[in-house]
């Protein structure tokens, strides 16, 4: 009777404040009740020829994690770090996913809903930079389309019948997040136009291991498609561009790696000119807030869709370290990278 008792005060220590009735080992719901309560871990103790597995520390909302980069799998070796260990209070923000990567030792630091594939939107034209820099010449000239006043907002407004180098369609594209400048520029592909842009963009995507990344537009816009007809009217749907946090990490990790996007993406200025006969000048200026403070922001793309809500991601580049971070449907995406990065410079 006593050892009996030993036991059950033992596996009520095991299993933390989860109280359960003692039942005998070979009780097969017994052991589907321990298995419920613990989590799988390493170092596993045996209790009477029982294995049970070791308690996991508890997934917090918001999750410090060690995790890699350096290949497309699935994170592992995770490690829950608490305030009481000397972190500082983790940042308040609401989003559907979040990830924050210190690149100097290449581990995540911080990370929500990180693998589920949501909407990207302008987070977008990273890729589709790439993917005109790898095959384009930037010193190419290509005229605007007569369709171009079509393309939804944001745009730059650029007019049909311009004339403009590839290297300044990637400023437009990429300082104000013109739409316009992201669809002339993938009809400009010489390998067979829009079509074939889209393409090359889903395998860059996979030859870099973003393994949830879908593209259906050059822009971010959603792809818009006749789902059926009802009363005479077509019923329209909508694709959305779609990416997990672990796949725009990665994305960034190697887009602000091509200097020009790294340069453009953290310029607050330029003047995009025409080079018609009457040339007209284009003044942008980036609505990334980020590029207006003292953070070190290396590089940044941010997002906005009705589907996507607003996103981000940035790079930012001190003395001392670089961190990646990025933010998904967020009602205050450039508060919320702030508060990250911030809080990720206190922690180690």
């Amino acid at each position: 009777m006593a050892l009996k008792l030993i036991f059950q005060i033992f596996l009520i220590l095991l299993v933390g404040s989860h109280a359960f009735a003692f039942q005998p080992q070979n009780n097969e719901n017994y052991l589907n009740n321990v298995a419920s309560l613990v989590r799988n871990g390493k170092g596993v103790p045996q209790i009477s020829g029982v294995v049970v597995p070791a308690l996991a520390p508890a997934r917090n909302k918001f999750t410090h994690l060690h995790k890699s980069l350096t290949t497309p799998k699935a994170y592992s070796n995770i490690a829950t770090r608490s305030v009481s260990n000397g972190i500082p209070v983790q940042p308040k923000v609401k989003a559907k996913a979040m990830l924050c990567l210190d690149k100097s030792s290449n581990k995540v630091v911080l990370a929500e809903n990180e693998s589920a594939p949501l909407p990207i939107a302008s987070i977008t034209k990273l890729l589709t930079a790439m993917t005109v820099i790898d095959n384009m010449d930037l010193d190419a000239i290509v005229e605007t389309p007569a369709d171009i006043r079509e393309v939804e907002k944001h745009v730059i407004g650029i007019r049909p019948g311009d004339l403009f180098t590839i290297r300044d369609l990637l400023h437009g594209m990429l300082i104000e997040s013109g739409n316009d400048c992201a669809e002339a520029l993938a009809r400009a592909y010489t390998k067979g136009g829009r079509t074939a842009f889209i393409e090359a963009m889903n395998r860059k995507a996979q030859e870099l291991g973003l393994s949830h990344v879908k593209i259906y537009t050059p822009s971010g816009l959603d792809e818009k498609f006749v789902v059926g007809r009802k009363d005479g009217r077509e019923l329209v749907g909508k694709r959305p561009n779609v990416a997990t946090a672990e796949d725009v990490a990665r994305l960034a990790n190697h887009a602000f790696k091509y200097p020009l996007i790294a340069q453009i993406s953290s310029s607050k200025s330029y003047v995009m000119k025409s080079l018609n006969a009457k040339p007209h000048e284009y003044h942008l200026v980036s609505n990334d807030k980020l590029l207006r403070t003292d953070l070190p922001v290396a590089g940044a793309k941010t997002g906005f869709t009705n589907l996507a809500g607003k996103c981000i991601v940035a790079l930012f580049k001190d003395d001392n370290r670089e961190h990646v971070v990025v933010v998904l449907n967020t009602p205050q995406h450039f508060k919320a990278a702030e508060k990250i990065y911030r809080w990720a410079c206190k922690i180690f």
